[in-house]
C-alpha cells in the first residue's frame, strides 16, 4: 500500500542549537533503494547541551514517499525527553517502528523542541543490510537540519559551492552525480530560482532529465519536499575530460531549506554541500 505522508511523530533532527524552534531536515530515508544496490537509511542523534531536560516533539514527515505493505501500530509517545548534558540515539529500528513499519521512506522532516538542542542526522548506505537497533555500519553522509533563522532569506542569493559535474566523460558512466534537496516548511507557496552565476547569466541545465534554461524558476508548494538531479545542459566541446568543479546559486522568495549532495559513483559515497549566503 502506497501512502503519501503527513505522519505526526515524536522525535527531532537538527544540526544547530535552537530554543523552542521549528527545525527542518532536508533529507530523511529508511531502506530507500538507490543505484548500484545502494540502500539508504537515516539515524538521528539528539543532544541536550543544557542544564534542564529538553522535550523533542512534533516530528512530521514532509511530502515525499512512504510505502508500507504490512503496517504496524506501535504506541507513539507525545514527546521524547533528553536529560541534561546527554545524547540519545534514535536508531533506524526506532524510526522504523515509529513510522508504522514502512518498507521504504524518502522525504524531509520538520521538528519542534521546547529548549536548546543540538541534533545531527546520518544517512548510511546499508548496501542491502537489514539494520539493527544499534548504530548503522557503512559509508554515510552527515546532514544538518535548519532552524528558522537558517532558512533562506527572501531575495538573498545563496551559493552551493564545490559541486562536481562530469559532462565531458564521453562514453564512460558519470564519476560524480549532483542532487539538490529542497523543503518549503511554511504554509504558503514560495518561488525558488536556480541559476549558474550570482548575477543570473543565461545558461542551460538538465534537471531530473529535462533540459531547462537558467535562471530557472519554480514554485515550492506549502510543506513540499523535492529532490532534483542536476547536470550541465549547455553546449560542450568535442573532447573527453574529467569532472569539473562548479558552483550553483539560488534565490528564494520565502524561507526554504536547501542542501546539495555530490555522490562519488566509484564508492557510492555522498558528500554534503551546504548553502553559503553571498555578499556584494
Amino acid at each position: 500500500m502506497r501512502k503519501r505522508l503527513a505522519f505526526a511523530l515524536v522525535m527531532m533532527v537538527a544540526a544547530s542549537v535552537a530554543v523552542a524552534d521549528d527545525l527542518v531536515l532536508p533529507i530523511f530515508a529508511l531502506h530507500w533503494p538507490g543505484k548500484s544496490g545502494n540502500r539508504w537509511t537515516s539515524e538521528i542523534f539528539l543532544t541536550n547541551p543544557g542544564s534542564r531536560t529538553v522535550r523533542f516533539r512534533g516530528m512530521t514527515v514532509l511530502p515525499g514517499v512512504v510505502e508500507t505493505s504490512v503496517p504496524c501500530l506501535p504506541p507513539i509517545p507525545e514527546y521524547r525527553e533528553v536529560p541534561p548534558y546527554t545524547t540519545v540515539m534514535l536508531s533506524a529500528m526506532d524510526l522504523f517502528l515509529a513510522l508504522g513499519c514502512p518498507d521504504k521512506v524518502l522525504g524531509g522532516l520538520t521538528f519542534t523542541t521546547d529548549g536548546p538542542a543540538r541534533i545531527s542526522s546520518r544517512i548510511v548506505n546499508e548496501r542491502g543490510g537489514t539494520g539493527t537497533g544499534g548504530p548503522l555500519a557503512g559509508l554515510g553522509q552527515d546532514l544538518p537540519a535548519f532552524s528558522g533563522a537558517e532558512l533562506s532569506l527572501p531575495g538573498t542569493v545563496y551559493q552551493l559551492p564545490g559541486l562536481l559535474w562530469d559532462p565531458l566523460r564521453c562514453a564512460r558512466p558519470p564519476a560524480f552525480e549532483v542532487y539538490l534537496y529542497l523543503v518549503n516548511p511554511s504554509d504558503t507557496p514560495t518561488q525558488v530560482t536556480l541559476q549558474q552565476s550570482r548575477n543570473g547569466r543565461p545558461d542551460k541545465l538538465v534537471i531530473n532529465g529535462t533540459p531547462v534554461d537558467t535562471p530557472h524558476t519554480f514554485t515550492m508548494q506549502p510543506q513540499e519536499w523535492r529532490q532534483l538531479r542536476v547536470e550541465y545542459g549547455g553546449a560542450l566541446p568535442a573532447v573527453c575530460a574529467g569532472p569539473m568543479v562548479v558552483d550553483l546559486f539560488f534565490v528564494a522568495q520565502g524561507g526554504v531549506a536547501v542542501v546539495g549532495s555530490v555522490v562519488d559513483r566509484s564508492s557510492q559515497d555522498p558528500r554534503t554541500v551546504l548553502p553559503v549566503r553571498t555578499s556584494d
